[in-house]
C-alpha cells in the first residue's frame, strides 16, 4: 500500500495528537478497519522513536565536546574554577 502525503500527515497529527477530538475518533475508527493503516502507523511511530533517538545521541556527543573543552583545556582555568568554586558552597 502507498501512503500519500495527506495520510502520512494524518497519522503525524495522530501521533502528536494534534488531531480536534472528532477527527481522532473517525481515524481510530479507521484504524480498527484497516490493517494497513495499522501497520502504517506502526512503522510511522517506530520512525518517530528512532529520530527521537538519533537526537538525544547527537545531543549528548555536542555536551561531552562542550565538556571536553571547557575541562581539559587550559584555557578555560578560570571558568572552570568558578564552576568548582559554585559547587563547593
Amino acid at each position: 500500500m502507498k501512503t500519500s502525503a495527506s495520510e502520512i500527515r494524518l497519522i503525524e497529527n495522530y501521533i502528536q495528537e494534534q488531531l480536534p477530538p472528532g477527527d481522532q475518533l473517525v481515524f481510530e475508527a479507521r484504524l480498527l478497519l484497516s490493517p494497513e493503516l495499522t501497520v502504517t502507523l506502526k512503522w510511522q511511530r517506530q520512525v518517530h522513536e528512532l529520530v527521537k533517538l538519533r537526537g538525544r545521541r547527537q545531543l549528548k556527543a555536542q555536551i561531552e565536546l562542550v565538556e571536553q573543552k571547557i575541562f581539559k583545556q587550559p584555557a578555560y582555568q578560570t571558568f572552570r574554577d568558578n564552576i568548582y568554586r559554585l559547587y563547593k558552597k
